[in-house]
């Protein structure tokens, strides 16, 4: 099973990153899996300029931007699952994953509907990963869990929008310090099990 794990941290062995790792570790024990993890912040993917160059209203045009994301997106659509974590930046995602999200349109396919004066009425989409399996981890320094509401109603509103298959979600509160999940061990617990049921046919 090939699974790729997008981390929205900029930090590498953040309490994102470790409990990442431990979803990771959870698909291994249930399937064999090979991992390709991507640090979007160190990763060659420019910011979205919001041209819509590859959406069906410009015609679905190679995107401007000349930079690792069409090795990227090709090897997402040969991918059985994926990760998307990200830390709470201000009851949001990072900028990274933020970013990250916007530059997939390209794998949106949208047959776009109109009436006979030629307004747009609606349009029919699919997408390159649909039905494919996914998972979300939220790493927040708050106590609350309400504080990542937004991120967590927002990442499952993309995956929707990709049509994928949400299987579960990690959600870690407390995280002041630098890795201080690692002494969670609920927390890294449910990360394992998210992990294993990414990997369960």
């Amino acid at each position: 099973m090939e699974i790729m794990a997008f981390v929205g941290s900029p930090r590498k062995g953040s309490n994102v990153d470790t409990l990442v790792d431990r979803v990771l570790a959870g698909a291994d024990s249930s399937a064999s899996v090979e991992a390709e993890k991507i640090y979007l912040y160190e990763a060659d993917i420019k910011n979205c300029i919001g041209c819509l160059a590859c959406t069906a209203l410009k015609g679905g045009q190679p995107c401007p931007l000349k930079d690792a994301m069409p090795g990227i997106l090709a090897r997402m659509i040969n991918a059985d699952a994926f990760i998307f974590s990200t830390p709470n930046y201000v009851h949001s995602m990072s900028a990274a994953l933020t970013n990250f999200f916007c530059r997939m349109q390209p794998l949106i396919k949208m047959d776009i509907i109109r009436d006979a004066q030629g307004n747009i009425t609606g349009a029919d989409a699919t997408t390159l990963i649909s039905g494919k399996r996914a998972v979300a981890v939220v790493s927040q320094g708050d106590f609350s869990p309400s504080r990542s509401a937004l991120i967590l109603r927002s990442l499952e509103s993309n995956l929707r929008d990709f049509k994928l298959k949400a299987v579960g979600e990690v959600l870690s509160t407390g995280n002041l310090e630098k890795a201080a999940v690692k002494d969670k061990p609920h927390d890294l617990d449910l990360a394992f099990a998210v992990g294993a049921r990414l990997a369960s046919k």
